[in-house]
């Protein structure tokens, strides 16, 4: 009875179902102090399409700077949360790529490190988690595999040795932000959504002009329209990290060419027949 009771008990007991792998992936795990390395995130998604992920890396800041992030290429082509350094020790990201993704090796971004003193430690993951592209956003388990490595007591001379370098000469991919509004976002009133990809270094950061005679200024998405009246030109700059830059302009829903613009209209028709009446009163009837 014993026996049985158990087994009933265990058939209610929910078993946790990895149906995907993120892992790190480098040339080597031994290295010297003032070594600088790549490490490249990728995800294994088991046979599975997936659609969106999140999660945070964990290193030993004792043992290891972060240098450099590196997104170009990556198979995710929109961040809620660009991978960023948001603590101490700590990596965050969050992204989504719309009809999902599937593969054993799905890479998502890399990381530059310097070594600093010897010993051994790992590179790890926290709270990673994915979504399938079902439809409903099912959320599914990823099993956490860790990156083990050594420090030895040498210096290299050479601190990027084997890091591949980034010749990027390309612009950003086009885009198209759209504008929108939603009771939960900025009390409902108008703002811009946008984003783009860059396969060769990376998306380093927007910028936004709402006025033709405007300064550019850095933003992130979503933007408050400074305008809502939605009536002038936006223009929205994406900048990769090597300085290349795509502009693109949006024309909000009460956008109107100048020439459909009464009040211009009206002006011009004012300014012809003020001309029209000064030379006819000095040239008279010759005009």
């Amino acid at each position: 009875m014993k026996k049985l009771f158990i087994l009933f008990l265990l058939c209610f007991i929910p078993s946790i179902s990895f149906a995907s792998e993120i892992f790190f992936s480098t040339d080597k795990n031994v290295f010297f102090q003032n070594e600088e390395f790549l490490a490249q995130v990728f995800l294994n998604t088991e046979n599975i399409t997936i659609n969106a992920l999140e999660g945070i890396v964990a290193f030993p800041a004792e043992f290891l700077e972060l240098k450099e992030i590196r997104d170009g290429n990556s198979s995710v082509n929109f961040w809620i949360e660009r991978p960023q350094s948001v603590a101490k020790g700590e990596v965050s990201f969050s992204g989504i790529t719309a009809g999902g993704f599937s593969g054993p090796k799905i890479f998502l971004f890399g990381m530059v490190f310097q070594t600093k003193k010897m010993g051994n430690s790992s590179i790890t993951f926290k709270n990673a988690q994915v979504l399938q592209n079902d439809g409903i956003g099912t959320k599914l388990s990823a099993k956490m595999i860790p990156f083990s490595f050594s420090i030895s007591s040498k210096t290299t001379s050479d601190t990027k040795s084997g890091i591949p370098v980034i010749v990027d000469s390309d612009i950003p991919e086009n885009f198209s932000p759209s504008v929108g509004s939603d009771p939960a976002i900025f009390d409902g009133k108008y703002f811009l959504v946008f984003a783009t990809q860059d396969k060769g270094s990376g998306i380093d950061h927007y910028e936004i002009r709402e006025e033709l005679n405007s300064e550019f200024i850095i933003a992130e998405s979503p933007y408050l329209l400074q305008n809502q009246k939605l009536d002038e030109k936006i223009f929205v700059k994406a900048v990769d990290k090597n300085g290349n830059e795509r502009i693109v302009v949006i024309y909000p829903p009460n956008w109107q060419p100048w020439y459909k613009n009464n009040w211009i209209f009206g002006i011009l028709i004012l300014i012809i027949l003020f001309v029209s009446y000064v030379v006819r009163k000095f040239y008279g009837k010759k005009f």
